[in-house]
């Protein structure tokens, strides 16, 4: 299994881009959207298991925190 920190890193890239691109905002804004977001702190502690789980459904869970539909 790859270090969690891998996954992190490579999800908050993601999710920053895919935000941006959908909500037409820069890419830096959108990553401080997320670095300020409930979903960014349960994802960098381990122990929620966040880390682990499918882009998706992180990418999910942040759009729905920040009341995208």
């Amino acid at each position: 299994m790859k270090d969690p920190k891998v996954h992190i890193t490579t999800d908050i890239t993601r999710i920053s881009y895919e935000y941006a691109k959908r909500m037409n905002i820069s890419e830096d804004e959108a990553m401080r959207l997320f670095l300020g977001s409930a979903t960014y702190r349960s994802l960098i502690n381990v122990e929620t298991g966040l880390c682990y789980e499918m882009f998706d459904a992180i990418y999910e869970m942040f759009t729905e925190e920040m009341g995208v539909q």
